[in-house]
């Protein structure tokens, strides 16, 4: 421990701590601009001068390391001339623009000036003048003259964030924000630098001009866009979303989001929402009340209830309690256990899956890993946030190893990264798990981290037993199985499964999945299908849909938009979103996230759980949450249950190869794709890439094949044709497909089991289309 006096008062810290942190102990304010506490200290500001005792002049107290014996005044004339000065200096060329600048009201430039600051400037010269705004991408606006060059957007681009997006440009009194070679903005996570900026200089897009911070009225809730349910704050404005924020939530998400978070709720005012209820009429779909439209469901659900042909798909972007009521309802209701919500998601039956989704150790522990093995996981693509929770592991020195059939974006700051062809996943693992274990015997805390290139495997089973193994084997090593869309932890816990009920209590008859529903329909004729929030439409085969739905006798979809399956409803229903509802969210970790309701409810639209509870009423069955269920949520984190020892067993999925197959297909997701809620946020989908196949080069060597060649893959007499980009990250003998691109690459009708390692033919169709 380090004793030190600031202020007249003694303190003792840790070696190694700042003098500003010694400050904060002892409640001492002192002005920053460029330090944030998630970042090294930088000392570019200057504004947080202090006046040490034996020192000539005033010291920057984020970059000073506390010493024995040290006297510190941040009172003193020296300190406080220092700081006038500086910010008078930072004043010079700054636009004092607070009245229309979107950062008036929370800038921290105007609290410390009117703090610290000389209250009259010096300086009466014409200032610099821009064009403004300067537009760096689709959501990122910039203001040049109000930049203090502090490098808070910098700096978290390089040494959080690790895309490089932003960087300074010219030198001296012309140094400037800009992006590398002048191109728009390329970030997963670029709307955290405009919340760290303190002058205003970076500003968004989306909310520009909008709202003042006291016109906005403020919400606690969730993201519920992907499985880690990042807390988040929403701002409304006379009832209406103005924008949303991270709110700091140390165990989750920090105070960081990804874009998604920061700028995907437009969707919720486009136009083309559904604002009242459809009803099939003469082959037209056509506005009708909620009566005739509840009324003919219960009339068709009571009319199919005796034949037993009534299955129910979705529930990932419902909130765990309407997951509850939906199965509840059909279980109860219309006495049927043909339930499923991975509608796009793998099929795997329980035995097959072998361990299910979880994390069994906190996002926030990321930080502390010593080392970490990403095993076939994407990880900015499907859990973003958790890369930035992670990153700070690496920055302390964590070694952090990849494996997979291509190579992340975020590879240039991992140890190593092992590619390999998909189907080589328990070779590869015999081969490593050994030299892994060699940094767990040293004591140092470690995590397995599993993802899709891995899990959607034939190998499953066989490969998590392994891991299982290597993991009872090393206490200090967590195993993370790193699955799933949006709300499925929710939607599984909740029951929305046809072998298990909710918490995985067992049912007396299991139901089909979703395939076997179809299967069955486009064989036999189906009575009726209920289909909330999902869109099977485009996420099976058409034929198989198109058969299936010929003989479906009647098809409810309830949902935000007219969706390829909404099209071919005979009722529609028009529900609610995330940011209009109350609920529970379970994120990855199992944790229980609470959803608050941030703007005025449309009128004429029920939120899912209400439309459930209105056909139990009619129906006659009360339905709410029973008083287990409840205890469960307010217990604020759900449990994994996990195997001790996981036997291995022959999946039961059938990889057939093609005829000429001579690469393994591996499948991406990608968290700018174009799915439906994407379609609809205009300037989010302007962060969606053309979605292009992937190739290695040595591989497009072999085929004649160059960047932008029209390819066509075929599967078993199915083919899609796509785009091909050459990629030196991509394992030899692999193909990526990328999910989420239907309109454009309709993987879907490759086949109804897209597991990875499929063996596909690649044909050129034309060159550099």
């Amino acid at each position: 421990m380090i004793n030190l006096t600031i202020d007249d008062k003694q303190i003792s810290v840790p070696q190694g701590t700042s003098v500003y942190h010694a400050c904060k102990q002892l409640g001492i304010e002192i002005p920053i601009f460029c330090y944030l506490d998630r970042l090294p200290p930088f000392g570019a500001c200057r504004v947080c001068m202090v006046e040490v005792e034996k020192m000539g002049k005033p010291q920057t107290s984020c970059t000073l390391e506390a010493k024995e014996g040290m006297v510190v005044k941040t009172q003193s004339k020296m300190a406080e001339e220092a700081r006038k000065e500086i910010i008078e200096f930072l004043l010079l060329n700054h636009p004092l623009d607070c009245p229309v600048c979107d950062r008036g009201g929370e800038c921290p430039l105007q609290e410390n000036t009117l703090r610290y600051g000389p209250g009259m400037s010096r300086f009466f010269e014409e200032k610099r003048h821009f064009k403004k705004p300067l537009p760096l991408g689709p959501v990122l606006m910039l203001d040049r003259e109000r930049c203090i060059v502090c490098a808070r957007c910098t700096r978290f681009s390089d040494l959080m964030a690790g895309d490089h997006s932003l960087e300074f440009i010219e030198r001296g009194y012309k140094t400037e924000v800009g992006t590398p070679d002048g191109k728009p903005v390329e970030s997963k996570f670029i709307g955290n630098t405009i919340m760290i900026c303190p002058v205003g200089a970076l500003t968004s897009q989306v909310y520009r001009f909008r709202a003042r911070p006291w016109d906005n009225d403020s919400t606690d809730s969730t993201c519920t866009l992907c499985p880690v349910g990042c807390s988040m704050i929403l701002d409304a404005r006379d009832g209406q979303i103005t924008r949303t924020r991270s709110r700091e939530n140390r165990e989750v998400n920090d105070i960081w989001l990804c874009d998604k978070g920061w700028f995907g709720y437009e969707f919720a005012y486009n136009s083309a929402r559904l604002t009242q209820p459809l009803i099939r009429r003469d082959g037209q779909l056509v506005p009708a009340s909620w009566e005739e439209a509840l009324s003919l469901i219960i009339s068709q659900i009571q009319a199919a209830k005796t034949a037993g042909r009534i299955a129910a798909f979705g529930g990932n972007p419902l909130t765990f309690e309407e997951n509850f009521l939906f199965q509840k309802l059909m279980r109860k209701g219309a006495a049927t256990n043909h339930l499923d919500h991975r509608i796009g998601m793998p099929l795997t039956s329980l035995e097959e899956e072998g361990i299910g989704p979880g994390m069994e150790m906190t996002i926030g522990e990321c930080e502390e890993l010593s080392f970490a093995v990403l095993i076939g996981l994407d990880l900015t693509e499907q859990f973003p946030v958790i890369w930035l929770r992670l990153r700070q592991a690496i920055n302390k020195g964590a070694q952090v190893t990849f494996m997979g059939h291509y190579a992340p974006e975020i590879s240039p700051y991992l140890s190593e990264t092992i590619l390999h062809q998909p189907g080589q996943e328990l070779e590869i693992l015999k081969k490593q798990l050994p030299l892994f274990a060699e940094l767990a015997k040293q004591g140092k805390k470690g995590a397995l981290f599993v993802g899709g290139q891995y899990l959607v495997n034939p190998q499953r089973r066989d490969i998590l037993a392994q891991l299982l193994e290597f993991q009872h084997s090393m206490p200090h090593v967590t195993l993370n199985i790193m699955e799933g869309r949006g709300n499925s932890m929710g939607a599984r816990l909740a029951g929305m499964r046809p072998e298990f009920g909710p918490f995985g209590e067992s049912v007396t008859i299991p139901g089909m999945n979703a395939l076997q529903v179809l299967e069955s329909a486009a064989q036999e004729g189906w009575n009726l299908l209920y289909v909330a929030g999902a869109n099977p439409a485009i996420k099976f085969p058409s034929k198989l849909w198109s058969e299936a739905r010929s003989k479906l006798d009647f098809l409810v979809v309830q949902d935000l938009f007219l969706t390829e399956t909404a099209q071919q409803a005979d009722v529609v229903l028009p529900t609610l979103n995330f940011i209009e509802k109350g609920g529970s969210f379970i994120n990855i970790e199992g944790r229980v996230q609470p959803l608050m309701p941030g703007k005025e409810v449309p009128e004429n639209i029920l939120g899912d759980a209400e439309i459930f509870m209105e056909l139990a009423h009619r129906l006659n069955i009360h339905l709410d949450l029973d008083p287990l269920i409840v205890e469960k949520l307010n217990s604020g984190h759900l449990p994994l249950d996990r195997p001790k020892k996981l036997e291995t067993k022959p999946i039961q999925v059938s990889l057939k190869e093609a005829k000429q197959g001579d690469l393994a297909a591996t499948f991406s997701f990608a968290l700018f794709d174009q799915g439906v809620r994407m379609q609809h946020d205009p300037h989010l989908i302007q962060l969606s890439k053309e979605p292009k196949l992937r190739l290695s080069f040595k591989e497009s060597l072999k085929r004649g094949l160059q960047d932008n060649d029209i390819v066509q893959i075929n599967v078993n007499g199915n083919s899609i044709v796509a785009k091909i980009k050459l990629d030196d990250q991509v394992a030899e003998g692999a193909v990526v497909i990328p999910l989420g691109f239907e309109k454009k690459i309709p993987v879907h009708e490759l086949g109804t089991c897209l597991m990875n390692g499929l063996q596909v033919e690649l044909l050129r169709l034309f060159k550099k289309g």
